[in-house]
């Protein structure tokens, strides 16, 4: 009868560095990590670097620890630097399908860029502007609803409409809820990717209304709505009652009860 043992080795290789050098801006050069023995499983080795150099702005951002597999005998950690001495001359061109616009602009006239770094987007003129509500403004709301967008960059503003609009929350971090929809505009707007907009929604609209000033309306004691009346020959006070309609800014619309040319009284003291 015969048997077989196993013997396994609990040490870890040891390990060595190999390579390096002088390398300018622009260009890499490998360091290898060599163990002295494969090993039976993955070994996760911790480097520091060091040096007057700066991480991100002389050379490639390294994570300070790189794996070495099962089986290998080495490694290899590439240290790529960074040419930071690249201009750009009146020759240097950005070329796009036609038409195309400026998207955003990720740094500013004058600095220095890293190797690689995204300078800006190009955006084709077709822009969408989204509607954020709240599910108390969102009940306010249906699509076909006119619209004014005002838009911060340039001070520009358009007429619109909303064009979708979801029936469904979407619910954040926090459990708040957000309607989103879409509103399409009837004039050329000239914007960029992630502008601020402001959208005043028209709920209701009256043509030709007869309104007064809100503080000119007030309470009887049963809860109606009155305004007082003067009687422009003999100076006399009415409490007249009156029907209200939609209320816009200072002005409230009259739907019944006066004609349209009566004095009223505005209460400015919040008296009565």
């Amino acid at each position: 009868m015969s048997a077989t043992v196993i013997i396994e080795d609990d040490d870890q290789p040891e390990l060595t560095l190999e390579g390096g050098g002088t390398v300018g801006e622009g260009g890499s050069i490998v360091v290898r990590i060599k163990a002295s023995e494969p090993p039976s499983s993955d070994v996760s080795v911790d480097y520091s670097v060091s040096g007057t150099a700066t991480m991100g702005s002389d050379y490639e951002v390294l994570t300070g620890t790189i794996n070495l597999p099962a089986g290998r005998s080495h490694v290899d950690l590439v240290v790529t630097t960074i040419d930071d001495d690249v201009i750009f001359v009146p020759s240097d061109m950005i070329v796009a399908p036609w038409p195309a616009r400026v998207g955003t602009v990720f740094v500013d006239e004058g600095q220095t860029v890293q190797l690689g770094q995204e300078l800006l987007t190009l955006t084709e003129p077709d822009f969408t502007i989204k509607l954020f509500a709240n599910p108390t403004d969102r009940s306010e709301l249906e699509v076909g609803q006119v619209v004014t967008v005002d838009i911060e960059a340039g001070n520009q503003k358009s007429d619109g409409f909303i064009s979708q609009l979801d029936d469904v929350a979407t619910i954040n971090g926090s459990g708040a809820e957000t309607y989103e929809g879409v509103v399409e505009i009837s004039g050329d707007l000239v914007a960029v990717d992630g502008a601020n907009v402001t959208i005043d929604v028209t709920l209701d609209e009256r043509i030709d209304a007869l309104v007064v000033p809100r503080a000119a309306v007030s309470q009887d004691g049963t809860g109606n709505d009155i305004v007082r009346v003067v009687d422009p020959d003999t100076l006399v006070v009415t409490p007249t009652r009156i029907v209200t309609g939609l209320q816009d800014g200072s002005f409230t619309e009259v739907v019944d009860g006066l004609t349209g040319g009566e004095v009223v009284i505005v209460d400015v003291t919040g008296g009565k």
